[in-house]
């Protein structure tokens, strides 16, 4: 039986003198002022360690100070991001990744759009639907069971295009209406698992089906006023007015798009 080729490992180790990843001369000092990346060193279990440790743990960058601050004061990580001070705090984008990926394991652990869907069920078939559009609406909240963390993400943009018409007065671009709506949708997604973990632990780990809207109506509202107070310097009736306004836009389009893919998968299957 031959033997695959080994690949052979490099013959010089990288120069002291330059950085190994952008091959800017190296200073004295502790990084790289070229890429910022810390002087080389040979990979250790304790410094894999120390890494994951210091994502969880490390003062103002921690995921967990980054969490506080978009549950306690949403403004500030915006107002941070706007300013260009972005190194204080945890990536947001990253976060919000993260917390998706969270609430969908448990929202698919514990087949809280199934249950969700049978509600449904149940309700078409009182008004008489054949079994095929029954099985039809409960494959529908199956797949969208698995696939929320896309449709939540995937609505993100159209978010964002309602923000920046309610606050580019304010002289945010797209992009900058964009990190708003991310830090709103990362605060959404923390009280969702919070009020999820709740319910699990009252009833004994049973998910009921409810609408998830009105709690992400509120979230928005509350969290878009904070910031229009806090980091856009709205005051209070503009910073609720507008508020309101996304609130309601953004609801109607996820409510909208819900209702149209439902209605081409089950009626028009």
């Amino acid at each position: 039986m031959r033997s695959l080729p080994r690949t052979p490992l490099p013959e010089k180790p990288p120069s002291a003198a330059q950085c190994p990843n952008c091959g800017s001369a190296l200073p004295p000092g502790q990084f790289c002022p070229g890429c910022g990346q810390p002087r080389h060193h040979r990979l250790t279990t304790s410094h894999v360690l120390h890494e994951l440790l210091h994502v969880f743990t490390h003062a103002d960058k921690s995921i967990f100070a980054y969490a506080g601050r978009v549950l306690a004061r949403p403004a500030r990580p915006v107002t941070d991001y706007l300013a260009g001070r972005r190194r204080r705090h945890f990536n947001p984008f990253q976060f919000l990744l993260l917390a998706v990926g969270l609430t969908t394991l448990l929202t698919t652990s514990f087949h809280f759009y199934e249950q969700l869907g049978t509600g449904v069920q149940a309700r078409m078939a009182a008004q008489g639907a054949p079994a095929a559009l029954l099985a039809r609406a409960g494959t529908y909240f199956q797949t969208l069971g698995r696939f929320v963390n896309v449709w939540s993400l995937g609505l993100l943009p159209l978010f964002a295009l309602v923000a920046w018409g309610a606050y580019r007065r304010r002289g945010l671009n797209y992009a900058e209406s964009f990190l708003v709506v991310v830090v709103v949708g990362s605060a959404y997604q923390l009280w969702l698992g919070g009020v999820l973990l709740g319910w699990l632990g009252a009833t004994g780990g049973k998910l009921p089906a409810f609408s998830l809207a009105p709690l992400q109506a509120a979230v928005y509202l509350v969290y878009l006023t904070a910031i229009g107070r806090g980091a856009l310097g709205l005051g209070w009736g503009g910073a609720l007015g507008r508020a309101l306004l996304v609130t309601l836009l953004a609801s109607a389009i996820g409510l909208a798009l819900n209702y149209v893919l439902f209605q081409l998968y089950v009626l028009g299957g």
